[in-house]
């Protein structure tokens, strides 16, 4: 795949190297994890490994319910040789003690956090879709850029995920809560055209916790003052956000090279100006940017709901339509533009890419299996089986099938007036009351049910879930029911561009499939000439 300077990953330069006390005590690279798909405890039950990183693995499985009940979730867990690590170990149970005070629908939801033979994991929700990394990769890997409605939409909603991060109070007051870790990497824009902010690892209460000695983050995404240790608040995180914004828009990050090089353009830079770059951008998202990325924190939007303000006026003036359609339509663009390319390897992190204690992100992930499966849903169907090697249907087989609807399609997403029902004391700065200290064999965990969400997050949720139940099925070949899931999907959600484009795509290739079969078998039957995949869909695609 075609690379930019602005495309070089983070995770390859980590912020710091390990400590050589501990290297010395951990294994010399990632054990053999000691999950695999079909695990099951407590209530889950592993399906596949979405992706590994430095120092996390993340999971997709599932809840098992009464009554044939089943919900994906992603598990995170850290990975087994850095469990010797207290420091780190403090970070992932710190990071699942604040993400879960959090309920919002921009951020993605914290579920459970448990331990199974000294293994800690993180149960949260899953959310099909990209990472604007590989979103934004997979665009100039094609030698564009994502539209500029779209990315000021995703924005927004970055921002107000970081608003409702930064308003977090208990009954002692604001927590001062900053994320300090925001980048591309932890933005995930779902199929539904939402963008959700994830990995609270390097998250801070301020009020709460003095500062750390080490920095924390990316520098490449970090505000001046945070660099220069000169202290840190909500509009250190507006700065990382106009950091992205200029990226996007741009093509490229503002600041390149050696940590060295970057540490000392951002601390000179008095802000980012993306009209030095392109020209043509309009005056008023220049204007915006410049101001987001002030070298002086007093110049910048005083917090993330002004500068969501300002991203909704410049949406306005360039007439844009409503974030379903126009984030939709971008990804619908990104994967059609790109469905022929070969998909980068997986992302696998050198021993040495471990970083420090309280620094870093477990985010580096690479590009996920997720990912992966609705990158290919938008190329070609698979190889299938040789006419001559399929066996004469039955007689059941050439009916129309009717998709059975997974249970978590349409399950509530939110209780009404519902409370958050965890171990956690009234100060949320306790991290996980003492559960760090708990061992044994058994399950140790709490569940959350989030507060109520609005509307149109609930009434987008049931089309979230069927049409990550059509890739599922197109993946396994029963491209029957995966129409189906797909044509619900879409009547649930019928401004959802991507949803279209995909069924739209689906249709033409059953149908051109059907055709080249009846043209390479014109003397059989048509029952004899189709593929049983293809015969329940014979009258949907002609």
């Amino acid at each position: 795949m075609p690379t930019t300077a602005g495309d070089v990953d983070d995770e390859l330069d980590p912020t710091t190297t390990p400590d050589e006390r501990d290297r010395a005590k951990a294994p010399s690279g990632p054990l053999p994890s000691p999950w695999v798909p079909g695990t099951r405890f407590s209530s889950y039950e592993i399906e596949s490994r979405l992706a590994v990183g430095g120092m996390a693995e993340v999971w997709r499985a599932k809840i098992n319910g009464l009554e044939g009940f089943e919900k994906r979730i992603v598990i995170k867990t850290m990975l087994t040789n850095l469990h010797h690590r207290a420091d780190l170990t403090e970070m992932f149970v710190s990071e699942a003690s604040l993400a879960a005070r959090l309920s919002h629908p921009n951020i993605v939801d914290v579920l459970d956090f448990g331990q199974l033979e000294g293994r800690y994991f993180i149960a949260m929700e899953y959310v099909p879709g990209l990472s604007l990394r590989v979103a934004h990769k997979r665009m100039m890997a094609a030698g564009e850029r994502l539209p500029i409605v779209a990315t000021l939409h995703i924005l927004r909603d970055v921002c107000e995920a970081l608003q409702h991060m930064h308003e977090l109070a208990d009954s002692n007051g604001p927590l001062g809560l900053l994320h300090r870790d925001l980048s591309p990497d932890n933005i995930i824009l779902s199929t539904s055209g939402t963008a959700k902010l994830i990995d609270f690892g390097a998250a801070r209460a301020t009020a709460r916790t003095p500062p750390g000695r080490l920095f924390v983050g990316k520098y490449r995404y970090a505000a001046p003052e945070r660099i220069r240790h000169e202290g840190e608040d909500c509009r250190s995180d507006v700065y990382s956000a106009g950091v992205i914004l200029y990226e996007c828009l741009v093509g490229r990050r503002p600041f390149e090279g050696s940590d060295t090089d970057v540490i000392k353009a951002v601390r000179s830079t008095v802000a980012c100006d993306p009209l030095l770059r392109v020209p043509t951008l309009p005056t008023s998202v220049g204007a915006l940017v410049r101001r987001a990325t002030a070298q002086d924190p007093n110049d910048r939007f005083g917090s993330a709901r002004e500068l969501a303000t300002a991203l909704g006026v410049c949406l306005s003036e360039l007439g844009a339509s409503s974030k379903e359609r126009d984030v939709t339509a971008a990804l619908s663009a990104l994967l059609a533009s790109t469905s022929g390319a070969a998909l980068p390897p997986p992302h696998v992190p050198a021993p040495e890419a471990v970083p420090d204690a309280i620094e870093g992100s477990t985010s580096d992930l690479g590009i996920a299996l997720n990912e992966v499966e609705i990158i290919e849903a938008s190329g070609p169907l698979p190889v299938m089986v040789p006419l001559s090697q399929v066996p004469r249907p039955v007689e059941d087989e050439t009916r129309r099938v009717t998709v059975s609807v997974p249970a978590e399609a349409f399950a509530p997403s939110s209780v009404e007036g519902s409370r958050t029902v965890s171990i956690f004391a009234q100060n949320a700065v306790d991290p996980i009351g003492g559960a760090a200290k708990r061992g044994g064999t058994s399950v140790v965990g709490w569940r959350t049910t989030s507060a109520s969400t609005p509307e149109e997050h609930a009434e987008l949720e049931p089309a979230v879930h069927l049409f990550d139940y059509g890739l599922k099925l197109r993946a396994e070949g029963r491209h029957g029911e995966a129409l189906d899931a797909w044509e619900k999907a879409l009547a649930l959600a019928p401004e959802n561009r991507l949803y279209q484009s995909h069924l739209r795509r689906l249709r033409a290739q059953l149908s051109a499939l059907r055709q080249s079969q009846d043209r390479a078998h014109p003397d059989r039957s048509e029952d004899q000439c189709l593929m049983p995949s293809l015969r329940s869909i014979t009258q949907k695609v002609v």
